[in-house]
């Protein structure tokens, strides 16, 4: 599949100036034609960020900023998502408090 993509100035200038990768996604606006939107990778911009991994997620503290990310496949039939949002969460907050 060939897919004629647009790619915004700075992004374009990014590239050339850093040679690196620059992360993002694809927004087709038909079968063949598709817009790459860029976003940046925080992970990359706060060394000091600390994270724990969960059975469904993650939890990360920086600073200024604490994320929950919950992510349960569809196909889990077993899983419970108020149960996993409940525990989940409890275990990120605690996560958090030992990390302030």
């Amino acid at each position: 599949m060939n897919i004629k993509l647009q790619v915004s100035d700075s992004v374009y200038k990014a590239l050339l100036a850093g040679g690196n990768r620059i992360q993002g996604s694809i927004g087709l606006v038909s079968p063949t034609e598709g817009n790459f939107n860029a976003h940046r990778r925080l992970l990359g911009e706060h060394p000091d960020t600390r994270y724990i991994k969960l059975a469904h997620g993650r939890a990360s503290v920086t600073e200024n900023r604490v994320s929950l990310t919950l992510r349960i496949d569809r196909r889990e039939t077993h899983v419970v998502p108020y149960e996993v949002i409940d525990l989940e969460s409890q275990e990120a907050s605690d996560f958090v408090y030992a990390n302030s």
